[in-house]
């Protein structure tokens, strides 16, 4: 098949076949006259091979779904059902981050149980966000995002992008302390929503960014843990895991240490 697709437009004889793949002639008719019955091969009257309709109408649906989903899900689904915390796919396209395949845990053991479909959501690949798909990058890649953050951030944002990809894996971080800040904001209701939603998100980006190695001690607190899938040397994914919990620094290694394995699952799918 591969020989004929490569051959494209061009007609292949049983000959070519043979020459090709090294395949012996009666082996190779009996591939061929199976192809030809279910449809994926087309053999004309002058006995050259083409591709078949059939062939041509299963892969242009092929073509449609999403490769890296496709390779990365059944690992999502599997950290969902080992950890019992809800994770998600975050996939690149540009600098647009799309957020899909949400998976939480439910009552069977089966990794197909899914979470109530929730809304496709797309952010922007700006710091300090997406830390796992920079980590990684080139040098010119990370001096580009690191120049968009204010200037007293980079050098957190530096040394964390390093502490990533030693660790294998970003983690989201909100302490108790800005939780009640947030929390106390969500109970002004003299503060219009639009302002207050606004103030939200100002706090959000104003924690602490990610852990330093000598910062992950004692009891942290862990919106998500996200690592990176990689297709060749570029990251092109990330498969995030979403305890939004305080537990102990321990906990949240292990964790890390789970969602780096899963990913790295995904990528080895993803490379076939």
């Amino acid at each position: 098949m591969k020989l004929l697709v490569e051959a494209s437009s061009d007609t292949l004889t049983l000959a070519d076949v043979v020459r090709a793949t090294g395949i012996p002639r009666g082996t190779a008719h009996a591939i061929v006259t199976q192809l030809c019955d279910l449809g994926w091969v087309t053999r004309h009257s002058d006995n050259s091979l083409t591709l078949g309709v059939d062939f041509l109408a299963t892969s242009r649906r092929a073509a449609r779904v999403d490769i890296v989903a496709a390779a990365a899900t059944p690992h999502v689904a599997a950290l969902v059902e080992s950890t019992d915390i809800p994770a998600f796919l975050a996939q690149r396209r540009g600098d647009t981050i799309t957020v899909t395949d949400h998976l939480a845990p439910g009552p069977s053991p089966s990794p197909t149980v899914t979470s109530p479909a929730a809304p496709v959501r797309h952010m922007e690949l700006r710091p300090p966000l997406c830390r796992e798909f920079i980590a990684w990058a080139d040098d010119d890649t990370r001096a580009a995002w690191l120049n968009r953050a204010p200037a007293d951030q980079r050098p957190r944002l530096t040394a964390v992008l390093g502490a990533i990809r030693e660790r294998g894996y970003s983690i989201e971080r909100i302490t108790d302390h800005h939780r009640a800040i947030i929390d106390a904001l969500g109970d002004l209701d003299e503060m219009p929503a639009q302002v207050r939603a606004r103030m939200v998100d100002l706090v959000s980006e104003l924690t602490a960014i990610d852990y330093l190695p000598d910062e992950l001690v004692d009891e942290v607190g862990a919106v998500s843990l996200g690592a990176p899938i990689f297709d060749g040397d570029v990251v092109v994914a990330a498969l995030v895991s979403c305890p939004d919990r305080t537990m102990p620094a321990a906990r949240v290694t292990a964790l890390g240490d789970a969602v780096r394995r899963a990913a790295a699952a995904a990528t080895a799918a993803l490379a076939g």
